[in-house]
């Protein structure tokens, strides 16, 4: 079994607040059928999770051949940790979402609406081939990438497409470089974002500048109004478990973990 958790005790990365958190995902950038990949899932700073995470509504890998199969997982280092085994080559999406959250700028003395807060992640990992790279679930926000992930090369341009409940969503999006390929214990002390830009469309394109492993993010903002209902009491004391919230908008951001070679 390839294993990341010496990665993750010895190369806890070291941040700035450069760089914003995110749902994203540990994983060898070398994986095969012949052996189980270990993965660690955290929502923070590439090697630090910021948030703990004790449970996730969808934690799911997907075959190449678009077939979901639920992750089995134990907490770890304030994320997820768990393995998988890749039964034939190809392109296996690991699909996750976290628990929405509500927020009123009200609370800080803002003005603005109120937003139902949601937050998507997806990991590639192709194993072998890239068969399958291109799924979608058709739900929520999701970063769907048109360019194949197998083999991808520091230099090339990766294409990529945001859709919110399958159609394209206008928002914006960066990506950051949490993991060098070179040394997976080099502690990194910051991440500099390497590529930002906005998109009327959901269509995202960019040149991979180097190797390593990257989070890309994608942000909305959509006038869908609902009634949110809380999951928990909250720690400010501004809502009550069980307790109705009105909202306007849906604030969704979506995450897209994925090796760049050299």
């Amino acid at each position: 079994m390839k294993s990341i958790s010496m990665l993750l005790l010895m190369g806890l990365i070291l941040v700035s607040d450069v760089s914003a958190h995110s749902l994203y995902v540990e994983f060898p950038r070398d994986l095969s059928t012949d052996a189980n990949a270990e993965f660690w899932i955290a929502y923070g700073h590439g090697g630090s999770a910021d948030q703990e995470i004790a449970t996730l509504p969808v934690a799911r890998i997907v075959s190449p051949s678009g077939q979901p199969k639920e992750l089995q997982m134990q907490p770890f280092q304030g994320g997820l940790k768990g393995d998988v085994a890749f039964p034939e080559p190809g392109c296996y999406i690991m699909d996750m979402q976290m628990d929405s959250t509500f927020f009123d700028p009200s609370w800080f003395g803002s003005s603005g609406s109120r937003c139902q807060v949601e937050k998507y992640g997806r990991a590639l990992l192709p194993v072998q081939s890239g068969q399958g790279f291109g799924w979608s679930s058709g739900t929520g926000l999701e970063i769907v990438p048109e360019t194949d992930p197998y083999g991808l090369k520091s230099g090339q341009e990766f294409k990529a497409r945001a859709l919110w409940n399958g159609k394209a969503a206008t928002g914006s999006y960066s990506a950051v470089v949490v993991r060098s390929p070179e040394d997976v214990l080099v502690i990194q002390h910051s991440q500099q974002t390497e590529q930002e830009g906005s998109s009327s469309d959901g269509s995202i394109s960019f040149t991979a500048t180097r190797p390593g492993l990257w989070v890309l993010s994608y942000e909305a903002t959509l006038d869908e109004a609902g009634e949110w209902t809380a999951g928990e009491d909250d720690p400010q004391g501004h809502y009550k478990k069980g307790e109705q919230l009105s909202f306007e908008q849906i604030a969704p951001t979506a995450y897209l973990s994925f090796w760049v070679n050299k």
